[in-house]
């Protein structure tokens, strides 16, 4: 059997499948990484963090790749830690890429929730806030 892209889409969603009895079982969230393959095999890596809250997850994947950022003043613990961009505006900082060389920041703008991806250098100032989402009390 040889290995196609095909395959390997379809391989994921059954992998998904299958682990979602471990995922109840132990209230944990499981993914596969990227799938590196060649003709007659493949692999790949594949992640278990301890919860299935999507914010502890975010905050477990960006203290995971904090140590590759700092030589910008990032390190764990920082999730959602509020900056002054090179705009002078408020922004919160609620993801890393580091295979991105241009754009490995995700953040998002205090004021209007927009998100954005950017540079190291748009970071001008950091501040000793932490954004905190606030919810329509209605809702």
């Amino acid at each position: 059997m040889v290995v196609t892209p095909e395959f390997l889409k379809e391989f994921r969603q059954d992998f998904n499948k299958a682990m979602e009895a471990l995922r109840d079982k132990y209230d944990i969230s499981i993914s596969l990484g990227n799938i590196t393959y060649e003709d007659e095999r493949f692999s790949a890596k594949m992640s278990v963090t301890m919860t299935r809250d999507p914010e502890d997850i975010a905050r477990a994947s960006f203290d995971a790749d904090a140590w590759k950022f700092t030589d910008i003043g990032i390190c764990a613990g920082m999730y959602k830690r509020i900056y002054i961009g090179l705009d002078n505006r408020k922004y919160a900082i609620i993801g890393l890429r580091p295979r991105s060389y241009r754009q490995p920041i995700r953040s998002i703008d205090v004021e209007s929730g927009n998100h954005y991806q950017c540079g190291k250098g748009f970071i001008r100032e950091w501040t000793d806030m932490y954004y905190a989402e606030v919810l329509d009390p209605e809702e």
